[in-house]
């Protein structure tokens, strides 16, 4: 993946289309469709089916562990809330591990100061 950042995706208009295709939820037979169809276009897809597609996602690193949202439900009397959170540390970690930031990652340890009346 260091070599080709788009991997397992052929560019970024592939990866792009992807996320998109996942992110709204598109069902497979819908997705299945759009190819049969030849409505991807010309451009080289790397996947041309909801299944190929779902192969090549379970290569990409498994973020479920870094990214488990937790609950806690806070109850002051009058109104409950239910919090949803990420334990941060693990997020941190989640984002130094991945390689497309690498170029874009400057983090150093540093002291702040605050003082009163400033």
């Amino acid at each position: 993946m260091i070599d080709d950042r788009w991997n397992p995706f052929s560019s970024k208009d592939n990866f792009n289309l992807a996320s998109w295709l996942v992110w709204c939820k598109v069902a497979r037979s819908q997705i299945n469709s759009y190819f049969a169809e030849g409505l991807g276009g010309t451009d080289i897809i790397s996947y041309q089916s909801a299944y190929i597609l779902q192969l090549q996602l379970e290569v990409l690193e498994q973020v479920c562990e870094y990214l488990v949202l937790m609950e806690a439900v806070i109850d002051d009397g009058r109104h409950t809330v239910t919090l949803y959170y990420l334990h941060i540390m693990d997020y941190y970690r989640y984002l130094i591990r991945q390689v497309p930031y690498r170029s874009d990652m400057a983090y150093n340890s540093i002291r702040e100061y605050y003082l009163c009346g400033e």
